[in-house]
């Protein structure tokens, strides 16, 4: 066998490993054809030149294949050298493989490469940054001769995502140089401690920005809820990227705003760009939200037509919003394609199904939830009582009303006494509901006293009704349906002045206004 042919697979994987999403063959497989072709002895530098090819290839798309190839070295033998250690340094940071990185360290030290072979003091530094060992990571760029703004960079877009304004701004002020990556840094440190005043100040103050300036900033402002800031940030933008624009669409679908998402996604095409997995997250978001049937059809038939990749978050929202139209059959299909469901499609599952006349579907997907041993969270409760209290299963859902502090630790929020009390006032239980109104450690809720009217109007309890009514009047002196539902429980009881003198604080409480034109969905519009 020639040199060319025994050499030929790590030439293989040197060339291709850019171009393919494909693992390489396992290192032992590549070491027993280097020993059958007794090329280790004959050309130690070459197969270190092809070793150091393939590993610097590898260490990002493939980095336990790059690994691999590292342990292998000794066995041919050939050494790494000051070229091959910080590709496998970047390997083990991005796996976050602390011991073998602290090996590499110390091989690096026995090779004498430290302190002044920069490369590898920059990759030192960055892997205890990433594997955030802070102390390690600060001793490690002390001991640079001569540090560039890499060495500090790593460091500071660690404490970046940590959040530790205080370590950044130090580190920032050290800096014998800055980058754009420097300035981005300070910006993430900012957003990721909520100090949006801050983040923009430095936004503003940077020399330069690329796009990662104004995108990180964006997400910034739509993560707190401030979309109206991330907008204007947006539509100053030199030119816009695919994350921005799913950074835009998903802060508008997070804060209710379905409408604006649609619109936004509209423009986007216009933009000639093709939307990916992040931005039709948002958008499959906004038709739940609107719970269209048509809606959530076309966006499915869009994911499918254009070949968006089905990940977990995709498919979960397309769980959430099959779920929330009542597509029953679709939801379950999202579901079952999910490889290891965790909480989040589960609950949406059972919370579409409770509230679409599936109660007892819902109720078969959490007791799957139980057998697979995935934790619920408290929004899945809320959709396991409200499967309990359509269903009529009062006793059922008392169990869980119980189980779900004693055996999942689950703290009861407002929404859980909501969907109890309506369990019990749809059943008829009405002192018991009216008891439970009472003792809810957060005080009086609407929710819960909302549901508790409703049944009191059901089973013509005038008295329970017009205790509950006052306590709403307080709470919520605009709701017009508090107003109208215990006059309506008045007449039905014949009681006509009663509910005459109802409607007429209702006049008195709320100015008349003429009465508002409803939306209706034209799918001319809304079909992108």
């Amino acid at each position: 066998m020639s040199i060319r042919d025994a050499m030929a697979p790590l030439d293989r994987i040197a060339r291709g490993a850019l171009h393919s999403d494909h693992p390489p063959p396992p290192p032992a497989v590549l070491h027993a054809h280097l020993l059958r072709s007794q090329a280790a002895a004959a050309e130690p530098a070459l197969i270190r030149s092809l070793m150091n090819r393939a590993i610097s290839r590898l260490s990002k798309s493939h980095p336990r294949a790059a690994l691999g190839l590292l342990l292998l070295m000794p066995r041919l033998p050939v050494s790494p050298d000051h070229f091959t250690l910080p590709f496998a340094l970047n390997a083990a940071a991005s796996l976050r493989i602390l011991p073998l990185g602290a090996s590499l360290h110390a091989v690096a030290i026995h090779l004498g490469l430290l302190p002044l072979c920069l490369p590898v003091a920059n990759a030192i530094v960055d892997l205890y940054a990433k594997c955030e060992d802070f102390p390690a990571a600060h001793a490690a760029l002390a001991d640079i001769p001569a540090p560039d703004a890499v060495s500090f960079n790593s460091l500071l877009c660690a404490h970046a995502r940590n959040a530790s304004v205080a370590s950044a701004e130090s580190l920032f002020t050290a800096m014998p140089s800055r980058t754009h990556v420097s300035w981005n840094a300070m910006v993430v440190v900012y957003v990721n401690a909520g100090d949006l005043v801050s983040a923009h100040r430095v936004f503003d103050e940077m020399p330069t920005r690329d796009m990662t300036s104004w995108t990180v900033l964006i997400v910034g402002y739509c993560k707190r809820g401030l979309v109206q800031n991330a907008r204007e940030l947006f539509d100053k933008m030199p030119a816009k990227n695919l994350v921005a624009w799913a950074a835009m669409i998903n802060g508008y679908a997070q804060t209710g705003r379905p409408k604006a998402v649609l619109a936004l996604f509209r423009q986007l095409e216009s933009a000639g760009f093709e939307p990916d997995a992040a931005t039709m997250v948002g958008v499959i978001s906004a038709v739940a939200q609107m719970g269209s049937t048509d809606l959530a059809g076309w966006v499915g038939a869009y994911v499918d037509r254009k070949k968006i990749e089905r990940n977990v978050k995709i498919l979960t929202a397309l769980v959430d919003m099959h779920a929330k139209c009542g597509n029953v059959e679709q939801a379950l299909s999202a579901f079952r394609e999910i490889a290891q469901p965790d909480a989040y499609p589960y609950t949406a599952l059972i919370s579409g199904l409770a509230t679409h006349g599936h109660a007892k579907l819902a109720l078969q997907v959490f007791e799957r939830m139980q057998a697979q041993a995935v934790l619920p969270d408290p929004i899945t409760f809320v959709g396991v009582l409200t499967a309990c209290s359509h269903a009529g299963l009062v006793d059922k859902g008392l169990e869980y009303w119980e189980a779900m502090v004693r055996d999942y630790g689950i703290e009861r929020r407002a929404d859980h006494y909501a969907c109890v009390v309506d369990m019990l006032g749809r059943a008829g239980r009405i002192e018991e509901a009216f008891e439970m109104v009472q003792t809810m450690p957060m005080g009086p809720h609407p929710g819960a006293l909302g549901a508790l009217l409703s049944a009191c109007k059901t089973y013509d309890n005038v008295e329970i009704a017009e205790i509950v009514a006052n306590k709403l009047f307080e709470l919520e002196p605009r709701n017009t349906g508090n107003y109208i539902l215990l006059s309506n429980i008045y007449a039905g009881k014949e009681l006509w002045e009663e509910a005459e003198r109802v409607r007429s604080l209702m006049r008195t409480k709320l100015p008349f206004k003429k009465p508002g034109s409803t939306w209706v969905e034209d799918r001319q519009r809304e079909h992108a």
